[in-house]
């Protein structure tokens, strides 16, 4: 008996996902409000450069990444609307589920032809996974619209409908096995704990270096006040550093072959930060220099 099929997704009534085409815009609105302070307001901080090269890569990111979803997605689009498309119907087999935090796509194949996709791509057609309450399982009977690998049409058995009370713990459930898997993973814990010790040691270099962690934001001379608020502030970064330290170990220990190799990551970050704030430093220093400099006759 052929299931009666309602439609789950249709490319002509829901749009790409435009989000990743648009993270562009970011580097490109921090560059023009840098410009802007630079000529309204004479910052002597960042240099042009900066905002020059932010508002480069923003405005490429856009062009390249928008237009090649705008082609894809019209073209998917056009193909669909003129009925240039195949069909085919049958059971999902071979189904191999993505994990929620991507790294792989969600394969599955009816009869003889192939599909996979993800939530991560920004491509044109049905693209959400089982792990991201997508309707898509072992066994469930479909019907397909496609162009080449693109599902232009979903189509399951009327009864097979996911509610979204279903969805929704489809999703909490892949986050809970999510994070599950990245709390007992060793390579995660190395990487958490020598990044909550390299903010540790960083925040206390803060509180000890107290009057020149504050040249990177304000020039001295500074008022009482502010040099109070400022080692409040400094304070309980340090201390919240401390206690996600403290809490991560106590949560997870380290086994005996995970300290040396924790201790080269963190290494490696206490140079990185050093080097930073060595560099932050330097900048700081020559902007409090300038204007006496162009004081002296």
């Amino acid at each position: 008996m052929t299931p009666e099929y309602v439609t789950v997704y249709q490319i002509s009534k829901q749009s790409t996902d435009w989000s990743f085409a648009f993270l562009g815009a970011i580097p490109l609105i921090v560059g023009i409000g840098i410009i802007l302070g630079k000529n309204r307001f004479k910052w002597q901080l960042p240099h042009w450069l900066m905002p020059i090269v932010l508002c480069g890569f923003g405005l490429l990111w856009l062009w390249i990444t928008g237009t090649s979803v705008l082609r894809e997605d019209s073209q998917a689009l056009t193909a669909y609307q003129e009925g240039n498309y195949q069909l085919v119907e049958g059971n999902v087999k071979d189904f191999h589920p993505m994990p929620y935090e991507g790294h792989q796509e969600e394969c599955f194949s009816v009869q003889d032809k192939r599909f996979c996709y993800s939530d991560y791509v920004i491509a044109p057609g049905f693209r959400n996974t089982a792990s991201h309450g997508g309707p898509i399982h072992s066994g469930l009977p479909v019907r397909l619209a496609y162009l080449g690998g693109v599902i232009l049409r979903l189509d399951v058995p009327k009864d097979q409908v996911l509610t979204p009370t279903k969805s929704a713990a489809m999703i909490n459930s892949a986050q809970r096995q999510w994070q599950r898997r990245t709390e007992n993973d060793p390579f995660e814990q190395r990487i958490r704990i020598a990044f909550l010790f390299t903010a540790m040691c960083w925040t206390l270099w803060w509180n000890l270096q107290w009057k020149k962690v504050m040249r990177f934001w304000v020039r001295p001379p500074n008022r009482p006040w502010v040099q109070y608020l400022a080692r409040a502030f400094l304070a309980l970064n340090f201390i919240g550093a401390l206690q996600g330290l403290v809490q991560q170990l106590r949560t997870h220990p380290l086994a005996n072959q995970d300290v040396g190799p924790t201790l080269e990551i963190t290494a490696i970050m206490c140079v990185v930060v050093a080097m930073m704030s060595g560099f932050g430093l330097w900048m700081a220093q020559r902007r409090d220099r300038e204007p006496t400099a162009s004081q002296q006759p």
